[in-house]
């Protein structure tokens, strides 16, 4: 069976980092926002319970030290 609609493959790693100084859902709201905003990541997913963020990216566009720095930048410590 042919189908003209193909699923789109994301091309990418993934990361998983340990935080501190999340307290609500907003906290984890906050780190997605600001690392969507880095070029080349394509999901973050944060999760205050789990104090952890998964993150979805492009290599080639971007690195751990900068997605580092994003979650930084949004005032939490990546342990």
């Amino acid at each position: 069976m042919f189908s003209l609609f193909k699923k789109k493959t994301i091309q990418g790693e993934d990361v998983v980092f340990k935080l501190s100084g999340l307290h609500c859902s907003s906290c984890a709201m906050s780190i997605d926002n600001a690392l969507e905003e880095v070029d080349g990541v394509q999901e973050a997913v944060t999760s205050y319970a789990k104090a952890e963020t998964k993150v979805s990216f492009d290599p080639k566009k971007t690195s751990h030290e900068e997605l580092k720095r994003a979650i930084q930048g949004a005032g939490y410590q990546v342990l």
